[in-house]
């Protein structure tokens, strides 16, 4: 599955330190090295949506993990780490993006489609930018977990914009269960 590729610069911030081979660390998803780490100065994505969302999840949500496809939407500027679910019975996918650009490039972004909202007790977006997209980006520490429905064009011609995004915010809220405190 493709997930639409976010593009944006902003001011960096400053990345977190790298412990040595020699230091122990215990296995936790806050201090695993990201799975891709940008040239940039703004945080590592420490939020990984293939690695740190359990099968359960997915699976109240209606997603099947064994669809999982994994990405990398790599630049010196930015990173995007990305996963992506399907479902055989459903005329959408699911793409999890985890990205360090930070809410606000996202909210200059996506002004013209996105509505303020609060979600898990975090600020968040609504974003419906098209016919074949729907999704909720959400702020984290270190920029953004976007929770995006992607339709497909040979089953998605039936349903207007308000049936399109219908469920998406609990399913978005499922998803960020899994954020970790401070995220």
């Amino acid at each position: 599955m493709l997930a639409s590729i976010l593009t944006a610069c902003g001011s960096p911030a400053t990345a977190p330190e790298v412990a040595s081979a020699s230091e122990p660390v215990s296995p936790s998803p806050t201090v695993r090295v990201p799975r891709h780490v940008d040239q940039s100065d703004r945080p590592w994505v420490t939020f990984d949506p293939c690695l740190d969302i359990p099968d359960e999840a997915l699976v109240e949500a209606g997603y099947d993990p064994q669809s999982k496809d994994e990405d990398v939407v790599a630049a010196d500027y930015h990173t995007f780490l990305i996963c992506g679910f399907d479902t055989p019975e459903r005329q959408y996918g699911l793409s999890l993006l985890s990205g360090n650009i930070t809410f606000a490039e996202q909210q200059e972004k996506s002004k013209d489609y996105a509505t303020p909202i609060m979600l898990n007790g975090r600020r968040a977006l609504l974003e419906v930018p098209s016919s074949l997209n729907c999704a909720v980006s959400i702020e984290t520490s270190y920029g953004i977990l976007g929770v995006s429905r992607v339709f497909f064009r040979t089953r998605s011609d039936q349903n207007t914009e308000e049936e399109r995004c219908i469920g998406i915010e609990e399913t978005a809220s499922i998803i960020a269960r899994y954020l970790p405190e401070g995220t």
